[in-house]
């Protein structure tokens, strides 16, 4: 094996550096990533279902009919709105202002884990063991890890994986270190 190549077995301490780049990923790479992490569905599906019991709280079966209190529906559709439409707006808007907000940055994926550079100075570093999971789209390498309640990503665009066999090269490590969800 030379230097330029990397073992991709779990239990053999890999070095070697699989993949570098430079650049920011766009608004499309991030609502993917979110999309796949599970974010939107973890806001959306508490939504739906207070949509639904909401209302029930108005209700009222006597002997003579039932009655509907029109106030809790109005309420359940308020709700709906504020949590299945503009939470995950403002989750993703938050993304691109936290991404955004700072200049380029480079990445670096090699056998240790995940590196994330921003003006030459290292910013974060994560272990293959602090990840959990990837998720692969036709775009992107979401690569997840949570820290308490909150989900923590790195998006590996595609579109910078400019070598030859690079998409390929990082898909297999993230077969043999991660769990594809």
């Amino acid at each position: 094996m030379d230097d330029h190549e990397i073992d991709l077995r779990p239990d053999v301490p890999a070095t070697g550096e699989v993949l570098r780049f430079r650049g920011r990923p766009e608004k499309s790479e991030i609502r993917e990533a979110l999309k796949a992490a599970g974010v939107f569905r973890r806001v959306r599906l508490p939504a739906a279902a207070g949509a639904l019991v909401i209302p029930l709280l108005g209700v009222r079966i006597t002997p003579d009919g039932g009655s509907v209190d029109f106030g809790l529906v109005a309420v359940a559709a308020v709700y709906a709105a504020v949590f299945g439409v503009l939470a995950p707006r403002r989750i993703l808007s938050r993304a691109l202002k936290a991404d955004g907000a700072r200049e380029e940055k480079e990445c670096v994926v090699d056998g240790s884990g995940i590196v994330v550079l921003r003006a030459g100075a290292e910013q974060a570093r994560v272990s293959w063991e602090q990840l959990l999971r990837y998720h692969e789209t036709p775009d992107i390498f979401a690569v997840v890890s949570r820290s308490g309640f909150k989900t923590c990503f790195f998006i590996l665009p595609k579109r910078l994986m400019t070598s030859p066999g690079q998409v390929e090269l990082v898909g297999a490590l993230l077969d043999s270190r991660l769990r594809r969800a």
